[in-house]
């Protein structure tokens, strides 16, 4: 009854997840009506899904906060030790999921749109192609946690096998992507934040929000990965770039 229960727990956790992300993409590039369901058109980034508020950016960095903090405790050793304490040790990374499904929906839903325009690409060929990079982005983000364990980062490996000895498994590894960036994953993001043909006040908040994150995040994600693989990892910092190819300057 508990691994069914498991498996359960982790299945949903990750179509929450994996849900709200699709949701994210689509609406940080004003696509919610792409699918011809005009009803979701108002949940785009420059459209207004509540009544206006008084002090949209402070309500948006709000909720940029509050998607970094989540991201950022819950990720921290410490805090998964206490977690791991409550629930048992295989609903942890669903857990992490879960939380980041609901803040992500929240995020999408709360948005304060902040439409005066930094740019905005009329060319259709050009429009084209940014999109193009936007996807593209986001398209080397899901590649690369397949190239690490797609079903481990997103908790169903623990979920439908708990008793797998390889959920665990903490050998470090550099496949792909990861030869050539240390973060490929963030490397995704970054492009996918930038790439838009139509930069509003509020995409552009939501770009700064997500890089300063990212920022954020990977620091102390590094320091956890030192603490963890020592030299090895030393070592690979020094010769591979965190983010983007060939911009290590060579010693």
């Amino acid at each position: 009854m508990f691994r069914m229960l498991t498996a359960l727990y982790g299945l949903t956790s990750y179509l929450v997840g994996v849900g709200s992300l699709v949701l994210f993409i689509l609406f940080a590039n004003n696509h919610m009506g792409l699918f011809g369901i005009e009803g979701l058109k108002s949940l785009n980034i420059d459209a207004y899904n509540n009544a206006p508020s008084s002090s949209p950016l402070l309500d948006n960095i709000a909720l940029m906060l509050l998607f970094g903090v989540q991201h950022s405790i819950m990720a921290r050793p410490v805090f998964k030790e206490v977690l791991t304490k409550i629930l048992p040790s295989s609903w942890e990374r669903s857990t992490y999921l879960l939380a980041t499904g609901i803040v992500t929906i929240a995020l999408v839903q709360f948005w304060e749109p902040m439409t005066a325009p930094l740019w905005v690409v009329e060319n259709e060929a050009g429009r084209f192609v940014i999109t193009a990079v936007f996807y593209l982005g986001w398209a080397i983000t899901f590649l690369a946690t397949f190239m690490l364990n797609h079903f481990h980062l997103f908790g169903l490996q623990q979920s439908f096998m708990p008793n797998d000895p390889d959920q665990a498994n903490h050998d470090f590894v550099t496949p792909m992507f990861y030869k050539f960036v240390r973060h490929p994953i963030q490397t995704g993001v970054v492009i996918a934040m930038l790439a838009t043909p139509d930069m509003t006040m509020g995409r552009a908040v939501l770009a700064a929000g997500m890089l300063g994150y990212i920022a954020i995040g990977l620091f102390f994600e590094e320091r956890d990965l030192i603490r963890t693989f020592g030299d090895t990892y030393r070592t690979y910092k020094a010769h591979v770039p965190a983010l983007f190819p060939f911009t290590k300057r060579r010693k």
